[in-house]
């Protein structure tokens, strides 16, 4: 019986990308992208600078590299910021309603929850689009900490974004683990020193990726987590 197993101390949290690893998203990221490129281009930025071939994290930081260099005031960059994060907050809550729960996910989480770790969410989504998940599936409940795209100044990868949320967990970078799906989320675990574990859909990302632990069943985790 998975609730019943006596994890080993070593772990004290684990935390979970949202997005691809807890649910099956339905955010139609090609749609957000195009607004987000067609307003920044309006707003002034050089149209070369950006291109739909990089993440929106990447585009926003080209977007405001290229408004300081032509000397636009931070007032009007920032309201360049607020716009482009309502536009994404928009795209992502108008597919909520259509995201469906990844298999294994409730049991493994309450699992997890019941055995005392602590658990937290870190996802580049807002918090509303979190919420409203994580409600509509009964899950949130079981999460001790939830810091989103709008909770944090700079989201991951930027190795802050774990850093942070390892403090309200009350854990260390060795004391937890970091499941996602995405290669951001393993560069942020890289950068913050944190142990990952590659939830694989059968894509791959590169030969830099052999040396990840994989797993194919987010129930799988409970067994990783026997091995620290």
């Amino acid at each position: 019986m998975i609730a019943a197993w006596g994890f080993k101390v070593g772990i004290k949290a684990v935390i979970f990308d949202l997005d691809g690893t807890l649910i099956k998203s339905k955010i139609p990221f090609r749609k957000m992208k195009t607004r987000i490129i067609k307003y920044l281009r309006e707003a002034g930025v050089t149209p070369s600078v950006i291109s739909e071939n990089m993440m929106n994290f990447e585009i926003m930081r080209r977007a405001v590299e290229d408004l300081k260099s032509k000397d636009f005031p931070e007032e009007y960059i920032r309201e360049v910021i607020d716009e482009v994060t309502r536009l994404m907050n928009e795209v992502e809550l108008e597919s909520a309603d259509d995201a469906e729960l990844i298999p294994s996910v409730p049991e493994t989480v309450k699992a997890l929850k019941s055995n005392g770790l602590r658990i937290g969410l870190m996802t580049r989504s807002c918090r509303k689009y979190v919420e409203k998940i994580l409600k509509k599936f009964g899950l949130l409940k079981y999460f001790d900490a939830i810091l989103a795209r709008d909770d944090v100044v700079y989201p991951k990868p930027d190795p802050s974004h774990a850093i942070e949320l390892l403090k309200i967990l009350n854990a260390s970078v060795k004391e937890a683990i970091f499941v996602g799906d995405h290669w951001s989320d393993a560069e942020c675990a890289r950068r913050a020193g944190l142990r990952f574990v590659w939830f694989r859909h059968g894509e791959n990302w590169g030969t830099e990726d052999s040396g990840i632990l994989k797993v194919s069943s987010i129930k799988e985790i409970l067994e990783v987590i026997q091995m620290y």
